[in-house]
């Protein structure tokens, strides 16, 4: 099968999101087992996905005078406007069996379209892997009644989601959502039951399985895993670690992750300011078996987000024998059963409990840790990856 994949929504190389690191599994085993790829994108996101070892794909590198990558909001706006018109004059292939938009990003979601138009009978499927917030709830109020002033961001994002949607339900395309409350919230604005598949993130077991903790790897009692960003309750984290070290004076935290200059440099101050300097680690952005032992090595796993449309890293830590300590968050029902420890939505005192309660008492994490490697075995690569190209080629 040929198929086409615009992979246009990344400005910052430097970063992963949960959208593309699930692609990039699909994609090499795709690859293996013989599918052609012929991908549009810029030429600094090749190195990304040799990076995660994805090989033979075929590039057309799509031209840009750009070469920064900060994520402010004028240089992704700028980067992304010239993304859009410079696609209206691009070449795009023909013969393909099927269109796959990795995002519901316009910018990936433009080119995918232009791909149909010339190639009417392949199929063409759109992930929309994250509902986006009524900008003025935001993420952080989405389960609670509280209202504020919408970010620039904000409106953008849920705007040009809406669009997208439009768009793709125009085209008779197949969406992919990553849980069933976001399937809902489709059908809710018009959107065909028989267009909108669930699906789910992975994890490679075997991969995770093989890599060991080596003597030099630091022990960390919790460990944070994901963007820099508000939605991942960052801020609260800080909160949350200044309680645990109350209780436990010398206890250390590890955030792994990168994101915008800005977010990383209100994040240090916040620390700083808690006294946790000598306590936390901001270790940025780190992936492959380097990452995986840093995750084994660790108490527990603290995911404080305040949105989410399935918890990628949260698989990735239990697959790591590692229980995880989270938000309520209503999806996780659904995604994850067991290794879980669940806290209300801003209830700081009680997740830094919950963390501490896991330094103490060694069987109630064992447990959870034994729960969790239930969990992770429920997601496998190989045969999400099976699935979704039947799903792409029907």
């Amino acid at each position: 099968m040929r198929i086409f994949i615009p992979a246009m929504g990344r400005v910052n190389t430097k970063n992963r999101d949960g959208s593309e690191v699930r692609f990039s599994e699909i994609a090499r085993r795709w690859l293996a087992w013989g599918q052609r790829l012929v991908v549009m994108l810029p030429r600094r996101q090749i190195g990304v996905f040799e990076s995660q070892n994805v090989l033979g794909m075929d590039y057309q590198v799509f031209p840009e005078p750009f070469t920064s990558e900060a994520d402010s909001l004028g240089n992704v706006l700028k980067t992304y406007l010239w993304r859009l018109f410079r696609c209206l004059f691009v070449s795009y292939p023909k013969q393909l069996d099927a269109i796959y938009a990795p995002s519901d990003f316009l910018v990936d979601l433009v080119p995918a379209l232009l791909a149909k138009l010339r190639n009417p009978a392949a199929k063409l499927t759109v992930c929309v892997f994250l509902i986006a917030p009524n900008p003025f709830r935001g993420y952080e109020n989405v389960f609670r009644p509280r209202w504020r002033v919408p970010t620039i961001r904000g409106l953008l994002y849920w705007s040009t989601q809406m669009l997208a949607v439009g768009l793709t339900r125009l085209f008779k395309g197949r969406m992919l959502v990553l849980n069933s409350l976001d399937r809902d919230t489709l059908l809710a604005r018009g959107v065909d039951p028989a267009a909108v598949a669930v699906v789910t993130m992975g994890v490679d077991m075997t991969e995770f399985d093989s890599v060991q903790v080596t003597p030099d790897t630091p022990r960390y009692d919790g460990i944070f895993l994901g963007r820099l960003h508000p939605q991942k309750g960052l801020l609260d984290l800080v909160k949350i670690w200044r309680k645990v070290c109350d209780a436990k004076p010398g206890a250390r935290l590890a955030i792994i992750g990168g994101g915008s200059d800005s977010w990383f440099a209100r994040l240090k101050s916040d620390i700083d300011a808690a006294g946790l300097a000598a306590n936390v680690d901001l270790l940025g952005f780190r992936q492959g078996a380097e990452k995986v032992r840093l995750l084994k090595n660790a108490g527990c796993f603290c995911m404080p987000s305040h949105y989410e449309s399935f918890g990628q890293v949260a698989v990735e830590a239990m697959a790591c024998g590692l229980p995880v300590v989270a938000y309520e968050l209503a999806i996780y029902d659904e995604i994850f059963p067991g290794g879980m420890v669940r806290r209300p939505q801003g209830d700081v005192a009680g997740f830094a409990a919950a963390v501490v309660d896991l330094m103490d008492n060694h069987e109630r994490r064992a447990a959870l840790v034994a729960e969790a490697a239930q969990v992770a075995c429920r997601f496998d690569w190989e045969q999400i990856a099976r699935d979704e190209l039947e799903m792409v080629g029907k």
